[in-house]
């Protein structure tokens, strides 16, 4: 976003800086037929992907049946999955290379509040823990020869050293690989294929719409001029699936 919008904020991520506004897309789709974009948000880009999820479970709110809401790994918690389960909303983080974590790795007990590694699924603690703010990324060094003689080294994602060995995991991981032993391998991955699919949205505004460079300023312009792309997405998406023949519910 331009430099000079009074609304637009500042932050680094992934090592680089970044100035302005981050975008979040709801799409709603079934087995069969069109999908469409039904929710959007647009805020100053040091709001969290956990507040997204946050703000859209408590729009969504109870619901009569269960819903599954697929979401990348960041948007995802202990408290934020507690709060989907409250209101009968299934929520199931991805990776977007839909690669499945080990199953093992779901047994590793880490503190957000402490950003520490506590256990192992050894049931073994760290000689030393450590936390990574800028990746999300937590790293425990262990003892070398409780290491080599467990069962799951070759599971958990351990690295050997000269004279220790070290694991680093991150909570997104963490959640998948509960996910993961709670689903079964096959329909996980069927749902990680789904939640990739509203990758293309990004990719969309930023080839047709510019969206990297906004044409206003403000928070609230821009979210406006946001909500008329979103609605020229989805006019598109109906009248394709018009003219295949699909029907829209």
């Amino acid at each position: 976003q331009n430099p000079s919008d009074p609304d637009a904020s500042f932050r680094i991520k992934a090592g680089k800086s970044h100035k302005g506004y981050v975008a979040n897309f709801v799409e709603t789709c079934g087995d069969d037929g069109p999908s469409f974009i039904t929710d959007y948000d647009l805020k100053a880009n040091t709001y969290s992907d956990l507040n997204f999820s946050k703000d859209l479970l408590e729009g969504l709110g109870l619901q009569e049946e269960e819903l599954t809401l697929i979401a990348d790994g960041a948007y995802g918690s202990e408290e934020v999955k507690n709060l989907a389960r409250a209101n009968k909303i299934n929520l199931i983080t991805t990776s977007l290379v839909a690669k499945s974590p080990d199953k093992i790795r779901a047994h590793f007990e880490l503190c957000p509040s402490s950003k520490e590694i506590l256990l192992c699924p050894g049931g073994y603690r760290p000689i030393k823990t450590s936390y990574y703010e800028e990746s999300g990324l937590y790293r425990g060094v262990f003892d070398k020869e409780i290491c080599m003689a467990c069962s799951y080294k070759s599971n958990c994602g351990m690295k050997e050293q000269k004279k220790t060995s070290y694991v680093i995991i991150s909570e997104k991981t963490l959640s998948r690989a509960k996910d993961l032993i709670q689903m079964g391998e096959e329909a996980y991955k069927e749902l990680a294929r789904k939640r990739n699919g509203i990758e293309g949205i990004p990719s969309i505004l930023r080839r047709r719409y510019g969206i990297d460079n906004l044409p206003v300023r403000g928070l609230l312009r821009s979210k406006a001029w946001l909500a008329f792309k979103v609605g020229a997405i989805n006019v598109k998406r109906l009248l394709r699936s018009m003219e295949e023949g699909l029907e829209v519910a």
